[in-house]
Formats: structure tokens, sequence, C-alpha cells
């Protein structure tokens, strides 16, 4: 009887404390806006080319001549008065969170081109002072293929040619 008494009051014992226990509560309030989003990456260029994949590829030419071997991945083509080094360029456009089915993709050169020294995508001449369209129906999730040229007149200066092509892809 003794230890059935003990018991019971062990019992007691802990209902009682866990009366006292202290208790708090909180909340943690969430809240966000998905947003559409979409990220270009070169994919491949002429040239020795480092950083495919990324949205900041560099190609190097190399020195390159009239009269001597085309760059890695250029095919050169000598006329009576220039000479065209040629290659392409691949650029992928992805999305998430849009509705959209294609883009607009455009090129641009980051500063004037050397003079004597003309650079073109898909046949359209670059300049650094307006943005020429590539393609208005882009395909997501698709590497486009872009005609890439430079073409160096035989009056220009030997020198650097040094630029860089600005892509910018707009959802439609």
């Amino acid at each position: 009887m003794k230890k059935s008494l003990f018991a019971a009051f062990a019992v007691a014992l802990l209902l009682c404390a866990n009366s006292f226990a202290a208790t708090s509560s909180g909340t943690l309030t969430v809240t966000g806006t998905v947003e559409s989003s979409i990220s270009l990456t070169v994919e491949s260029a002429g040239g020795t080319t480092s950083g495919t994949g990324t949205a900041a590829a560099t190609s190097a030419l190399g020195s390159i001549s009239k009269y001597g071997s085309a760059p890695t991945g250029f095919t050169l083509a000598r006329g009576a008065s220039d000479w065209t080094l040629s290659s392409t360029v691949g650029v992928q456009v992805d999305k998430a969170n849009l509705t959209s089915t294609d883009y607009t993709l455009t090129a641009q050169l980051g500063s004037a081109p050397a003079s004597g020294v003309t650079w073109k995508l898909n046949g359209s001449t670059l300049s650094d002072s307006a943005a020429t369209t590539l393609t208005s129906t882009g395909t997501y999730q698709s590497t486009g293929s872009y005609s890439w040229d430079i073409v160096v007149a035989d009056s220009a200066a030997a020198a650097a040619i040094d630029n860089t092509i600005n892509f910018t892809a707009t959802s439609n």
C-alpha cells in the first residue's frame, strides 16, 4: 500500500510540475514575390575561347594577318582590298517564371571599331552607337548560332582590333 501511495504521490508531483511550466509562442510572416527572369550565356565562339557557358566569354585571336593562318575556329577569305575572318557565335537564353514564348536578341559593339575594321553578325554591321537585332523570335533553352565576320581593309593600320560584343536578350 505504501508503494501505491508513493506512486500516486509521484504522479501528482509530475502533474503539478507540468502545470507550472512556462511556454511561449511566436510566428514568422513570410512575404515575397516571384519575378520572371531570363539568363543569357555565350556557348561558343571562334578563337581560343574561355568562359563559355557564362555571360562573359573571351575569344583570343592572337596575331592575325591577311597572309597568315586563320585563328582556331575561323576561316580566312582574302579579297582584292580586304580580308575576312569568319566564324560563329553561339548564344543561349533561358527563362524562368515567364510566359513569353520567345525573345529578341540584339548585339552592339562596346567601343568604336578600329579604323578599317568592320564587325558583322548575321551579315549586319555592328556599331557602338546602336544595337543590331539578330533575331526577334529566339527560342529559349536552345543555342542560336550567329555568323560572325571581322573584315579588315588592307589599308587598316597594323594594330590591335580588340572590342567587345554586347548581347542583350529581351523577352517578347
